[in-house]
């Protein structure tokens, strides 16, 4: 797998044109362009995050004894969920609407979890100890994170041209993807357990 075919897939689990909606729920009480910097900041944050898993991940994994196959079999299932949550969405904007009137969002749930949640981190985790060379991963990560910054910069936009309807055809086209590329780890985990019997 090259750096560009990673950063892909890195993206389609980040899902940004996927959670735009709920994003600007959370943010719509601003004027637009207070949105695009509250946006552009937790996508920054969540950069963070990710290279932050990248750094610690391997250790703290070396340290728990979690082998190979168990991390591959479950970062595919988490991101199985999370491509069968954008084919079968439940979207829950009048909660976030409700929270955002309470406080201006901050790091909690725009950056974690919306963008960098449990399967990405996971993802980043398990190619991080797979890549013989770490700056592989981060090249990717900061590819991938050129899209979602102009995702995150452009979203009340995007909302406008293709409209709630479209975003969620888009949402769910990435999850069927998403759920493909989940059952290929959830196979080569069970193949590495097999293997080490």
């Amino acid at each position: 797998m090259n750096i560009f075919d990673l950063a892909l897939q890195l993206f389609l689990i980040t899902n940004p044109i996927g959670n735009s909606p709920a994003i600007l729920a959370l943010v719509k009480r601003y004027d637009f362009q207070k949105q695009k910097r509250i946006m552009l900041r937790e996508a920054f944050f969540a950069l963070m995050l990710a290279l932050f898993f990248q750094a610690v991940g391997e250790p703290f994994l070396d340290a728990l004894g979690i082998q190979d196959y168990a991390l591959s079999m479950c970062g595919g299932i988490l991101i199985l969920l999370a491509g069968l949550g954008m084919i079968f969405p439940n979207h829950h904007e009048e909660e976030l609407e409700e929270e955002s009137l309470q406080r201006e969002p901050y790091l909690v749930p725009i950056a974690t979890p919306l963008l960098s949640g449990a399967g990405l981190l996971t993802y980043v985790m398990i190619f991080s100890k797979k890549l013989d060379n770490p700056l592989e991963m981060t090249g990717a990560i900061l590819i991938c994170w050129i899209g979602v910054f102009a995702v995150m910069g452009g979203a009340p936009y995007l909302l406008r041209a293709f409209g709630k309807r479209g975003l969620q055809v888009l949402e769910q086209i990435m999850g069927l993807v998403l759920s493909m590329i989940a059952m290929e780890m959830i196979v080569k985990g069970a193949r590495l357990f097999v293997d080490g019997l």
